[in-house]
């Protein structure tokens, strides 16, 4: 069926003038729906008395069709000043070090580390895979970017700071290009709206983290698919190609993406060129359209963090709101986009055997679970959230138990977040009838907010900054809707200069972007490295279990640092030839005994931070864990160290590191007494770390070695011989 153009543009239904003028901002972008104005006749009165008022003749527009919607330009100013902007604000993260997530997801995820080779194990393994936990996540995208860096930069995290900032840019670029597409004609409230997502300082967890470029991804490729498929909406010809030379550059950069990804992922999925052909013979079946770049775009967003499976709601959205096309026809069109989610799942369960995962039972991060407050602790997030996204600051990395406590019937912020969602709930649906700006802000933030508010109610899990990084855009849209109608009082066909009439919103947006962009810039130096990020945390969230280990365990590394120090200089002192001399050996005690004290007191303080921490929460085994290894390593006291290990597997009896650990001083005991018992108790307790954790690497190979050495393999003992020493 031959395509016919269906009038376009985001008006207010109440502004009915003989002539648009869609050239200049709208004073007001809130309203129902479109506004057309008929062709009119009038009767002709030449030379005849009027003896009443002329009735006027209405020509109804013919019936109009859906596809294809009117092309909009695009000023290119606004993307460009959003693109630097973006990659400018985190410039100072370039000297940044590993933080946090940083270093399970590169350090110590082995198949990141293989480089290249480590590309088709990262496709059949889940996110967590060297972390002793299986939580169902299947993000391999980033985890390829990852292992692309290691295999030609090789553990930089200057490279990875700058790529997240590139990736950021490129973001603002394209949500610039995306907003002028939706509010036609009006390309500084665009701007505005892109302007405070970009500034806002809640993104700094997501960008100055490398860990977080799974959600940078998620988030590009997902702007990525709406603004293909407005393309496809507003094109005329079946292959984006044959369009104008203006489309070429986002669908070759699109097109050759998506060819890359297919014969990586084809070839890593089947082990073979075979598959890496099939794979870029369906991507290249699918870059040659912009519905089919869109499905792609919609793909790796998947691989990048599969909450991304919400944004099939911003689809039809999109298209109600600002094509103008009925909830009939914005629902229809999703079909394709169904296709590519079920075979994305349909991956996943094949790759890691799971659509879910297993969470643990851990207070830390799933403390609501464990007290069934999930629903009412839901509520009281969302203000939490609300608030933030208003005032971000203070800002913290971590809102473990109990840095908010949980929810219920008595509490203020729980019935405050509960009659707020369903204000919002009321405002989106009145919003939605009358197709208005905010509402479709208020409806992102619902949409791109499910994941973290289901995190909570599905799973009990914790507060975090990271679930609001899309929900910002819902944010802007509300916040500068909001402004407008409050400062923006000329109406549009007034003489005045545009600048002149949006002068005081400009002049106000400067100053909420000034102070979002500098608590951005300020937020990311805390992101330098743990130890710097950790203790910030403590004046905001003291009463957060991991902050007090995380800060404790900072401490446990300098305490290493000082003791490997002291015995670098007896090692080297030592090995002077014939001997050292007296003095010499004077000058070295001296350094040793100030390293070993700084040893001490650093693990002094490390155990004043792990008490704190079980104090809050006194079945944390990993605390327990960490107190183990202060006597241990820094302070030795073997009979303690014994002690608290025993404590961590009593409280988290999957926790492989503490089986191990005792391993090694059951090992060094054997050895030492030579009692064959502790080396039997060594090698039991080796085993039973590869049993709670199968990829355990340390538990594997002190296992294989007390075997070569003794003949020693010991899986099962009596309860009479674990408890006796």
């Amino acid at each position: 069926m031959a395509k016919k153009k269906q009038s376009q543009g985001y008006e207010n239904p109440r502004t009915t003038p003989a002539k648009v003028v869609t050239s200049k901002p709208a004073p007001s972008t809130s309203g129902g729906s479109q506004a057309r104005s008929g062709a009119s006749r009038t009767a002709d009165t030449a030379q005849r008395p009027v003896t009443r008022p002329a009735a006027e003749k209405t020509t109804l527009p013919a019936a109009q069709s859906d596809l294809p919607i009117d092309k909009r330009p695009v000023e290119w100013w606004p993307p460009a000043v959003l693109a630097l902007l973006g990659f400018a604000l985190y410039i100072n993260t370039f000297g940044h070090q590993y933080a946090l997530d940083d270093i399970a997801a590169v350090g110590q995820n082995l198949f990141v580390k293989k480089g290249i080779a480590g590309i088709p194990d990262l496709l059949r393994t889940e996110f967590w895979h060297f972390s002793n936990i299986s939580l169902g996540y299947y993000r391999p995208l980033s985890l390829i970017t990852f292992a692309m860096e290691q295999e030609y930069f090789k553990d930089n995290p200057n490279i990875s700071h700058m790529i997240n900032a590139g990736l950021y840019g490129l973001t603002g670029l394209v949500i610039g290009v995306l907003l002028q597409k939706w509010l036609t004609g009006n390309a500084i409230l665009a701007f505005l709206i892109g302007l405070v997502f970009i500034a806002h300082p809640l993104h700094t967890e997501i960008v100055a983290n490398i860990k977080g470029r799974d959600e940078i991804l998620s988030f590009l490729f997902i702007a990525l698919m709406l603004l293909s498929y407005w393309k496809h909406l507003e094109s005329d010809a079946t292959y984006w190609f044959k369009g104008p030379p203006s489309d070429w550059p986002l669908g070759g950069m699109l097109g050759l993406f998506s060819l890359v990804g297919g014969w990586v992922i084809g070839s890593s999925l089947m082990g073979s060129t075979v598959g890496g052909v099939i794979g870029v013979l369906i991507m290249g079946a699918l870059s040659g359209s912009w519905l089919g770049l869109a499905c792609a775009s919609l793909y790796f967003a998947f691989l990048s963090k599969e909450s991304s499976i919400v944004s099939l709601a911003l689809i039809p959205a999109m298209q109600y709101w600002f094509a103008r096309r009925n909830v009939w026809q914005s629902l229809i069109s999703l079909w394709p986009f169904l296709i590519v989610t079920a075979l994305f799942f349909y991956q996943k369960q094949k790759m890691i055997g799971t659509l879910s995962g297993t969470p643990p039972v851990d207070w830390a991060n799933y403390p609501y679970a464990i007290e069934k407050t999930q629903k009412s602790t839901m509520f009281k997030f969302l203000e939490y959230y609300l608030r933030l996204l208003i005032l971000p600051h203070p800002l913290v990395y971590d809102y473990s138990y109990n840095v908010i406590p949980s929810g219920g019937k008595g509490d203020v912020l729980t019935w405050a977040g509960f009659f707020t969602f369903i204000g919002l709930i009321w405002l989106a649906w009145k919003g939605f009838v009358k197709r208005t700006l905010w509402g479709f802000g208020i409806f992102w933030f619902f949409v791109t907010m499910a994941p973290g508010l289901g995190f909570i109610w599905i799973r009990g899990g914790i507060f975090a900054e990271r679930f609001t990084y899309a929900a910002v855009m819902g944010f802007s849209f509300v916040l500068v809707w909001a402004l407008q109608k409050l400062l923006v009082r000329e109406p549009e066909s007034s003489t005045k200069p545009l600048l002149v009439r949006y002068a005081p919103l400009l002049g106000l947006m400067v100053v909420v972007a000034g102070f979002y962009s500098f608590k951005t810039v300020e937020r990311n130096q805390d992101w330098e490295n743990n130890f710097v990020l950790f203790n910030s945390a403590l004046p905001y969230a003291p009463n957060s279990c991991q902050v007090q280990r995380h800060v404790a365990n900072e401490w446990i590394e300098k305490g290493l640092k000082d003791r490997a120090k002291a015995d670098s200089i007896a090692n080297a002192t030592n090995a002077i030839k014939p001997k050292p001399s007296l003095e010499q050996v004077k000058k070295a005690q001296v350094v040793i005994d100030t390293n070993i004290a700084h040893a001490n007191k650093h693990g002094r303080w490390a155990l004043d931070h792990l008490q704190e921490s079980t104090r809050i929460y006194p079945n944390f085994g990993e605390a327990y864990f960490s107190m183990a290894y202060v006597f241990q390593k820094i302070t030795p006291n073997v009979d303690s160290a014994k002690y608290y290990y025993k404590q961590t597997i009593r409280a988290a009896n999957a926790y492989a590191p503490a089986y191990n650990n005792l391993g090694v001083i059951y090992q060094g005991e054997g050895q030492a007494e030579n009692n064959r018992q502790k080396l039997e108790l060594a090698s039991y307790y080796y085993n039973r770390s590869m049993v709670v954790n199968p990829a355990y690497v340390d538990g594997q190979n002190n296992r294989a070695s007390l075997l070569k050495a003794y003949g020693i393999d010991v899986k099962i003992l009596p309860d009479s011989i674990v408890n006796k020493y």
